[in-house]
């Protein structure tokens, strides 16, 4: 499906975030620096400390990654899962 004039000039996106990615940088950097803050112990150490750390990260930070992925989600919905990177350029 082609997108009209009109349907690319209704999708406002920032330029800055082009791909649609499943944890934003932020949030993967704010949960490594968490985990890696005490001394990790072994594998089975360090999965409990991913998961009690992402279960203790700001919903802020999270709501704040999440904002921009609607507009490409729907952008994507809209061309039928087709290729969106040309309306980033």
């Amino acid at each position: 499906m082609r997108l009209t004039y009109e349907d690319k000039a209704s999708i406002k996106l920032d330029r800055q975030q082009k791909n649609i990615n499943p944890v934003d940088y932020a949030v993967w950097g704010a949960l490594q620096q968490d985990v890696y803050s005490v001394l990790i112990m072994g594998l089975e150490d360090l999965k409990d400390r991913v998961r009690t750390c992402w279960a203790s990260l700001d919903q802020q930070l999270i709501n704040k990654a999440i904002d921009p992925w609607r507009p490409r989600l729907k952008t994507v919905v809209k061309v039928h899962g087709g290729h969106i990177e040309q309306l980033f350029t």
